[in-house]
C-alpha cells in the first residue's frame, strides 16, 4: 500500500478552507467519440472554456474557445478545412491555434493566436491534457478493461453533470454502502444486507485505488436481473472489482457467475470525472459489456446517477450555505475516499513544486 495511506494526516475536505484541487498534468476525458464532429463546440474543462472540433480526416482538435481579438466564441463559429473560422471578424485559426488570416489585411499580428490541447481518442472517449503539453505522454491515458476485446459491444453514453465538486462523486464510489439505502431495490435487493455486509478487498498502489467485493448465492430481484441482463429465479454469485485511476478515471467491472461457475454477464462501466470548476463536474459514462446494450440500459443508468447526483448536489449546497458551521465526520467506511484525497492533494502539490523549480506554467484548480 502507498505510505501517504499510513502516513498523511486526516484531511476534512470542506473545513479545509476549499473543495479538492486537481493537478492538470494528466490526462481527462474531454468527450465522448460521437459528440465531436466537423461541427465545433464548446465545453468548460478545468475551469477553461475549450472548444472541440474534426478535420477533414476525423482527427480531433482542441483549443481555448475564445478569439484572442474580441473574445467572440469559437464554438459559435465555422470550421473550414481544417481551420476555425471565428463568426464575429473572420480570423481563421490553424490547426496549431496560429492565426493565418485577417479580413482585409495582409498583416496577422502575432498576438492572435489560441492555445491548443493535445488530445487522444480511445474507442468511447476522447482524452484532453490541459497542462504542461511537453508532459502529454499518450502511454498515460487510463486504461480501461475490455476496451480492445472486439467481442463486447462498446458503447458512448452521455456526459451527465451535477452542481458538485468532483471529490464528492469520487467519495461516492469508493464508498458501497451506499448502494444498498441511496439506490435500494435497484441497485440491490431492497431491505436486504447482502452488499453492506460483503467483504471488501482493497489495494493503493501509486495513484490507483483497486476495491472488489463478492456477493455469492445471491437471488437477483427484477431491477438487477434487468440492469445487468442475467437470468431470473436463479441463484448466481455477484463480484464487483472497482479500479480508480487518480484523479479522474473509474472503471466498475461488474461479473455475475452462475452456480457451475460461468460468467454469464459481464461489463465495465468507465466513468470518468471532469471538474467544471470548483462546484460543478461531468460524470461522463461508457459501457462496455458481454451483452447487446438498448436504449433501456442508457435510461437505467441515468435514473442511477440521478439519485446520486440528488445526494451530492445537496451535499455541496449544504457546504456551501453554511461554510462556518458545517462539518463532516468520517467513519471506517470512508477510509479509502480520505486517502484519494490526500493522493490527489500530493498530486497537486507536487505538480506545483515542479513549476516552482522549471518556472512552466501549469496551474491547479482550486
Amino acid at each position: 500500500m502507498n505510505d501517504i495511506a499510513k502516513t498523511s494526516p486526516a484531511k476534512n475536505l470542506h473545513n479545509a478552507g476549499a473543495f479538492q484541487r486537481y493537478p492538470r498534468n494528466c490526462w481527462y476525458v474531454a468527450a465522448g467519440v460521437p459528440e465531436v464532429s466537423r461541427k465545433p463546440f464548446g465545453r468548460k474543462l478545468l475551469g477553461e472554456e475549450v472548444v472541440l472540433f474534426r478535420k477533414e480526416n476525423g482527427q480531433p482538435i482542441a483549443m481555448s474557445d475564445h478569439c484572442p481579438h474580441r473574445g467572440f466564441p469559437l464554438s459559435a463559429s465555422k470550421v473550414v478545412g481544417d481551420s476555425i473560422r471565428c463568426g464575429y471578424h473572420g480570423m481563421v485559426y490553424g490547426e496549431d491555434g496560429r492565426c493565418t488570416h485577417v479580413a482585409a489585411s495582409k498583416a496577422v499580428p502575432s498576438v492572435l493566436r489560441v492555445r491548443t490541447f493535445p488530445l487522444v481518442e480511445k474507442r468511447n472517449y476522447i482524452w484532453i491534457w490541459m497542462g504542461d503539453p511537453t508532459k502529454a505522454d499518450p502511454a498515460l491515458v487510463p486504461p480501461t478493461p475490455y476496451e480492445d476485446d472486439d467481442s463486447f459491444y462498446h458503447q458512448f453514453y452521455y456526459p451527465a453533470s451535477y452542481a458538485g465538486n468532483i471529490q464528492l462523486a469520487q467519495d461516492n464510489l469508493l464508498d458501497h454502502t451506499h448502494l444498498s439505502y441511496l439506490h435500494a431495490g435497484i441497485m440491490d435487493n431492497e431491505d436486504e444486507v447482502e452488499i453492506v455486509s460483503a467483504k471488501v478487498d482493497s489495494t493503493v498502489e501509486g495513484n490507483i485505488i483497486t476495491r472488489s467485493f463478492m456477493v455469492e448465492n445471491l437471488m437477483p430481484n427484477a431491477s438487477i436481473v434487468e440492469t445487468y441482463h442475467i437470468p431470473a429465479g436463479r441463484p448466481i454469485t455477484r463480484r464487483t472489482i472497482s479500479i480508480h485511476h487518480l484523479p479522474c478515471a473509474v472503471n466498475i467491472v461488474s461479473q455475475f457467475i452462475d452456480e457451475s461457475g460461468k460468467v454469464i454477464s459481464e461489463r465495465c462501466a468507465a466513468v470518468a470525472l471532469v471538474p467544471v470548476d470548483s462546484s460543478h463536474s461531468y460524470h461522463f459514462l461508457a459501457m462496455s459489456s458481454s451483452y447487446e446494450q438498448a436504449e433501456r440500459d442508457k435510461e437505467l443508468q441515468y435514473k442511477i446517477l440521478q439519485q446520486d447526483f440528488f445526494a451530492l448536489e445537496r451535499i455541496q449546497k449544504y457546504f456551501d450555505e453554511y461554510p462556518d458551521t458545517a462539518k463532516e465526520h468520517n467513519v471506517r467506511n470512508d477510509n479509502l475516499g480520505i486517502i484519494s484525497r490526500r493522493l490527489i492533494d500530493a498530486m497537486v502539490d507536487a505538480e506545483k513544486e515542479d513549476q516552482n523549480v522549471s518556472g512552466n506554467s501549469a496551474v491547479s484548480l482550486s
